[in-house]
């Protein structure tokens, strides 16, 4: 699966469909959530590579006041050995994992939030479109676990993906919401089957509950456009 487009889907798929711009505003009143990502023993036991944390600006009118409204999205990816007839014996960059978090703004008696209103299934459908080659069937299940000192539930989607341009997988699409602090924060897993791959559940789960979320939490920013191709 295409990281770059997961990437996409997840800011921009669901953070840009909701929220508008007011270019040209001077000034306006600034909201930040504080970023997100797994602590680094967390994601070494899963087996997932961290690709950065990219920093996403959102104009809108809130209240009857412009705000600036400033999210951040971490991403993951692991390289998995499929199977070698269909494949070949390169491991597949097959498995996907990203953790958004956005700020839970509040301006007199109006509150935004550029995705709390969504449910998961509109997460899964504005994913799917953002995101070529994948298809989301329906809701196969969920699971819940402990993590940042919360109980996160999540929904499960079974589909299919399309990988290397070629050969179709039954792919897992975990999603899951949760208000931690001042912030929403959006969890979502791409990755093959437990009859493709087994086991990948569990590593998802890890990163889970490694998360960390914090105001001064290093990540590393990337710009887009900055990592050669590779956002």
């Amino acid at each position: 699966m295409d990281r770059r487009q997961f990437i996409g889907a997840l800011a921009a798929g669901v953070i840009g469909t909701a929220a508008g711009c007011l270019s040209g505003i001077d000034d306006m009143t600034t909201f930040s959530a504080a970023p997100a990502r797994v602590s680094e023993e967390a994601a070494a036991e899963a087996g997932y590579e961290y690709r950065g944390t990219r920093r996403r600006v959102d104009e809108e009118r809130v209240g009857g006041e412009d705000i600036e409204a400033t999210s951040y999205v971490s991403t993951y990816d692991r390289a998995i050995d499929l199977p070698a007839e269909q494949f070949g014996d390169e491991p597949v960059r097959s498995g996907v994992f990203g953790v958004l978090t956005t700020p839970q703004v509040r301006v007199g008696d109006a509150d935004f939030n550029p995705v709390s209103d969504l449910s998961n299934r509109e997460i899964a459908d504005r994913i799917q479109d953002h995101y070529a080659g994948l298809t989301i069937e329906r809701a196969v299940g969920g699971r819940a676990l402990e993590a940042l000192g919360e109980r996160f539930s999540f929904q499960t989607y079974g589909g299919t993906a399309t990988l290397q341009d070629e050969y179709e997988a039954d792919i897992v699409l975990d999603i899951v919401q949760r208000d931690h602090e001042d912030d929403h924060i959006v969890v979502v897993a791409v990755y093959p089957a437990a009859d493709v791959v087994p086991g990948e559940t569990a590593r998802i789960d890890t990163l889970v509950r490694g998360l960390e979320h914090y105001d001064d939490l290093e990540v590393d920013l990337v710009e887009e456009g900055a990592d050669g191709g590779e956002e």
